[in-house]
């Protein structure tokens, strides 16, 4: 593929470079003489043109007596007659008005025909190549600003002509990609200053024309590869040129309602026919083009749906030009041209983003916004999967799949959620969002096992991650449950198509992101479900109470108590994974029980409304008993069936964790019974203060400690008697900086005397236990 910069150095370095750059020299100094000449009026016009067009002829009968003896020169000298010629004659015709219309029109119908005919016959490229660009830029040097536009698209339709005849005969890319740019570059230029709608009719018919041109040219193109190159074709004009006119055309059509769709889906029935007629054929070679004609067809038919409902047309267009670019590209192994249709993606989601503020339209999916945004990321799918499975073959193209996959999945999930936002109800915008998400995952996983594509199956790795965020967005935005506004069906589709999908990677994916997905999932779950089951309690009880608060802890418990009995029966997730599902994901809401316990007894007074309140037999102390019990049972399961160590704690260590929260539980029921039922207000400052509470409170250590040293003396455990002992030193000090204050009253003298007898029963009853057998240290 000959590309523009080629083009450049091959025509400086392909021999006389000197004439070469001479001949654009003359070119323009010719220009600039015409220019000088009217501005001054040094000598009469029809004189100049005619000296000048006698210097042109000179230089094209030299050039052709040279041809045989020093081709390149005589080459040079024919192209720039022609170019002068060019010139010359347009400069008659528009700028002085010396020549009539008819005699203008034969001549410039005259030259293409003849300069195509030069170049066949010499097989030269620069010739027709230098008269073309002459005839394009003659126009434009001796443009004054004015003039018509009827004459100037007409003498560009004749030079059209004579690149149509050459191409008929020959497979010159460069000749046909210098028309290419100037027509389509100074019609866009001319159409962005000065169109107007009511040229409509005076113009449409040029671009129309334009574009079959160049249509022809691209199958002309594809059709005069030589034996050893059937199957290529010109990306420029069969890409290009629809791409190009299209764009013309919305300026020319702008001010009617549908007339860019009405356009779209013309080009689809031409290049679909064509398509058609080329397949017909029967012909191998141009296989790829009757593809190409076919995607045009299925491109521009697509486009019409959205350009009919909102002008986005650039960037829907601009993404499926860059797919088919890319699909082309890698059927005849362009790594330049891959670069330039991914670039064309990106720069087509750039576009659309900047339109952003147009109307989107008032149906939901059916509108503009949507379908535009659909079809860049069905082109960034495309092509990622087209890169994918030559991934082998080409360099790159591994990455480069990756980079539109990502950016497809932008845009299809960017569109989703824009529809959701924009269309769907405040309160059920979760609903949806949950919903769209997974339906997306599972449908990218199915799709990704059809096609043996493994990078689109890392899609549902994300929708944890959505799932957790919609939860926290739920309890930020609503004073609700989760399963409120729909969220009954959009979180159990969630959850069921999540854990199917991690089902489906049991033995594929990643161990460690596996076993994080699995953790995650459960402890969403179980946060969701007490959640749930909070709310219906607190709304039952409507509000009042410990009721509530007890549910976000008995669920959490369930589930511990569930999966720690039943991990050897439930035979998928747990039992494959018992260590994941039994500690890694239970350590967490052990942690989070251990912690509530904390919270709960130090600040709750545990109300049971609307019953009457009984120590221990009361919601908050039953649901204390339940989860201890529980923890310690997954503590000993973990420990003694699966050999691991919650928290890496010794026994001794959970042992001591195990009192130490019991004996904080019962602490707190003693002081929730004597606001109950002493009548002490349920507040620290009442509490410190209390006689009652701080009696009561000593009492119970040194049972406590009673308790802990008799235990201890009786299976001889010296650590666990010092323990007991340590807490007997607590109530002393207690005793003897605080409550010494206070000894005037009865309480605090209970207090003295119930702790003394109990150390006396402590030393008779539970003594120290010995060092060794022999030892006895009871006295």
């Amino acid at each position: 593929t000959i590309e523009w910069w080629d083009i450049i150095i091959s025509y400086f370095t392909g021999g006389n470079i000197v004439a070469r750059v001479g001949i654009i020299v003359i070119f323009f100094g010719v220009a600039f003489l015409l220019k000088y000449s009217v501005e001054r009026n040094i000598v009469p016009i029809e004189y100049r043109l005619a000296s000048i067009f006698l210097g042109a002829i000179t230089m094209l009968v030299l050039g052709w007596r040279l041809r045989q003896n020093r081709n390149t020169y005589a080459l040079i000298l024919q192209g720039g007659g022609i170019g002068v010629m060019y010139l010359t004659i347009f400069a008659a015709l528009k700028l002085y008005h010396l020549i009539p219309m008819w005699a203008a029109l034969g001549l410039l119908i005259f030259l293409p025909v003849f300069s195509a005919f030069l170049a066949i016959t010499q097989e030269a490229r620069a010739l027709a190549v230098i008269g073309i660009i002459g005839g394009f830029l003659a126009p434009v040097l001796t443009s004054t600003g004015g003039g018509s536009h009827i004459v100037l698209f007409s003498y560009y339709a004749l030079l059209n002509g004579g690149i149509l005849l050459t191409a008929w005969h020959r497979s010159w890319r460069e000749l046909n990609l210098i028309g290419f740019f100037f027509t389509f570059a100074i019609g866009s230029t001319w159409g962005a200053r000065s169109f107007q709608p009511e040229m409509f009719a005076t113009t449409e018919p040029f671009l129309i024309l334009f574009f079959l041109f160049y249509l022809t040219i691209g199958l002309l193109f594809a059709n005069k590869q030589p034996l050893r190159h059937k199957g290529y074709i010109d990306c420029s004009m069969v890409f290009g040129t629809p791409i190009i006119c299209f764009a013309i055309q919305s300026k020319l059509v702008a001010p009617y309602e549908y007339g860019l769709a009405w356009s779209a889906l013309a080009m689809a029935t031409i290049y679909a026919s064509l398509a058609w007629l080329v397949f017909r054929r029967g012909s191998e070679a141009m296989r790829t083009m009757v593809e190409s004609f076919l995607a045009m067809g299925v491109v521009f038919g697509t486009v019409a749906i959205p350009l009919a409902l909102d002008g986005r047309w650039t960037a829907t267009a601009w993404a499926l030009e860059g797919s088919a670019i890319i699909w082309i590209a890698i059927r005849q192994d362009r790594h330049i041209a891959r670069i330039f249709g991914l670039a064309m993606q990106i720069l087509a989601g750039f576009s659309f983003l900047s339109a952003i503020n147009a109307p989107n339209g008032a149906v939901a999916v059916i509108n503009g916004f949507y379908l535009g945004s659909l079809i860049i990321a069905l082109a960034g799918f495309f092509s990622s999967y087209c890169l994918f499975t030559n991934r082998d073959k080409m360099k790159t193209a591994g990455q480069e799949s990756v980079l539109l996959l990502v950016w497809a999945l932008l845009w299809w999930f960017g569109a989703g959620l824009h529809e959701i936002d924009t269309f769907v109800d405040h309160y059920y915008k979760l609903t949806a969002t949950l919903i769209f998400c997974s339906m997306s995952a599972l449908a990218s996983y199915i799709i990704a096992e059809k096609l043996y594509w493994p990078d689109l199956k890392h899609v549902y790795k994300g929708l944890l991650a959505v799932m957790g965020t919609g939860a926290l967005y739920h309890g930020a935005s609503f004073a609700t449950h989760p399963y409120a506004y729909g969220g009954y069906l959009s979180w159990n589709l969630a959850f069921v198509s999540l854990y199917w999908l991690l089902f489906r990677e049991e033995k594929k994916a990643s161990p460690n992101l596996l076993q994080t997905l699995h953790v995650g999932t459960l402890l969403l779950l179980i946060s969701l479900l007490s959640w749930e089951a909070c709310w219906w309690t607190d709304h039952l009880v409507q509000g009042a109470g410990i009721w509530n608060i007890a549910t976000l802890a008995i669920v959490p418990s369930l589930f511990i108590l569930l999966l720690t009995k039943y991990h050897n029966t439930i035979d998928w997730p747990v039992k494959p994974r018992q260590a994941t599902y039994l500690y890694h994901s239970m350590a967490p809401i052990v942690l989070y029980l251990l912690a509530g316990t904390v919270l709960i007894n130090l600040g709750s007074k545990g109300d049971p409304w609307p019953l009457q309140y009984l120590p221990l037999l009361n919601p908050l102390d039953l649901t204390q008993i339940f989860v201890l019990i529980v923890l310690v049972y997954w503590s000993l399961v973990l420990n003694i069936r699966l050999d691991v160590q919650p928290f890496s704690l010794s026994g001794k260590q959970r042992v001591i964790v195990a009192v130490g929260t019991t004996f904080l539980w019962l602490n707190a029921v003693l002081i929730r019974t004597l606001h109950y039922w002493g009548g002490v207000r349920f507040n620290a400052r009442a509490m410190m203060a209390s006689d009652l509470v701080q009696t009561s409170l000593a009492i119970f250590w040194t049972l406590s400690a009673f308790a802990i040293m008799a235990w201890g003396s009786r299976h001889k455990l010296r650590p666990v008697w010092m323990a007991g002992a340590g807490l007997i030193g607590v109530v002393l000090i207690k005793l003897f900086t605080f409550d010494l204050a206070h000894t005037e009253t009865i309480e605090r003298i209970v207090s003295f005397l119930g702790v003394g007898v109990i150390c006396l029963v402590i030393g008779y009853l539970a003594p120290l236990p010995p060092h060794s057998q022999g030892e006895d240290e009871s006295e």
